[in-house]
């Protein structure tokens, strides 16, 4: 059985609970590779969710996604929030993941610092989804001359060559970039004004039975919630 694992941007790691309990069969199956990774990350395992930083709470989450051993692991801009020490000695040790464990580790990052020589294969994906290049490092020469020169971001280099083209391109068409995320339905029956579902809908355009409903503190709000318990 070939395992996967994925590790993306999105943190909503923050219930009031201690680390020791976040997935507490999956750390108790590996407690070696667990206590490794705590280690390496800087984790306290007492540290409870909700009190934590976006940087400490990402840390949290590697350390979950990373216990159990892979044969496949997709990263998604994974060093968001991190520390550059943190950063870095999480990049040793993947690489070391796939040298000693021969795992295979593909990620996707806006963020080239300290990758100059930590990949050993590079994919560049288009801005129409299509492949623009792909192999190995070695084989690609806009990326060898840079290291001739001894450049001192050559990842970040070899991404401008390619993206600079398709960012002038664009604005020599008027081609605007796309919004990412999906259609989202409008809520006939929020009267918040419309930051998110409401999108500040005129109350005559929805039908006067239509009530919203949720919790005390979704219809009046924390404070609401305080001040009525209070009274």
């Amino acid at each position: 059985m070939t395992s996967i694992a994925f590790v993306g941007a999105c943190v909503p790691l923050m219930a009031d609970i201690p680390v020791y309990k976040m997935m507490e069969k999956l750390q108790q199956s590996y407690p070696e590779r667990r206590d490794e990774l705590v280690d390496l990350l800087g984790i306290d395992l007492n540290w409870h969710m909700h009190q934590l930083s976006d940087g400490q709470r990402r840390r949290v989450q590697l350390m979950l996604g990373l216990i159990r051993p892979f044969k496949i692991l997709l990263l998604d801009e994974i060093t968001t929030s991190l520390d550059v020490c943190v950063r870095q000695d999480l990049l040793k040790w993947l690489v070391r993941e796939s040298d000693e464990r021969k795992a295979t580790i593909l990620y996707a990052t806006h963020i080239f610092d300290g990758l100059d020589d930590w990949a050993s294969h590079l994919f560049y994906l288009t801005n129409e989804g299509k492949c623009g290049w792909q192999g190995k490092m070695g084989e690609l020469e806009v990326y060898q001359n840079l290291k001739r020169d001894n450049h001192p971001s050559k990842m970040l280099a070899v991404a401008e060559h390619w993206l600079r083209k398709e960012l002038d391109e664009a604005r020599r068409t008027g081609k605007f970039e796309k919004a990412q995320r999906g259609h989202m339905e409008v809520d006939p029956t929020d009267r918040q004004g419309g930051y998110a579902s409401g999108r500040n809908i005129p109350l005559e355009a929805t039908p006067t039975t239509q009530t919203r409903q949720g919790r005390l503190s979704d219809m009046m709000g924390n404070a609401g919630v305080m001040a009525k318990h209070h009274n």
